[in-house]
């Protein structure tokens, strides 16, 4: 899988990252997870939907390494694969 498919593929995962941004604030109240924009630099897109989706790739990338390190429950494939998400 080339780098651009799986951010692609990350950056569809819209109901993955509402619900885990759902449990985690519910888990921890002083998480910051759902503050983090995921901005990307300019220079990395060249369309308006490349760079929606590089930013949701990197949202659900930082809310999958603070959900790991907050539940034993990997995020990948165990959280997102039950709750039909993947």
């Amino acid at each position: 899988m080339t780098v651009w498919r799986m951010l692609s593929w990350l950056g569809c995962q819209l109901a993955a990252l509402a619900q885990g941004r759902q449990l985690l604030q519910q888990h921890n109240p002083d998480s910051t997870c759902h503050r983090f924009a995921g901005a990307v630099a300019p220079q990395k897109f060249r369309s308006p939907q490349r760079e929606r989706l590089l930013c949701q790739s990197r949202q659900l990338l930082h809310l999958i390494a603070e959900w790991e390190t907050t539940f034993p429950e990997k995020f990948f494939p165990r959280f997102a694969t039950r709750a039909g998400f993947g």
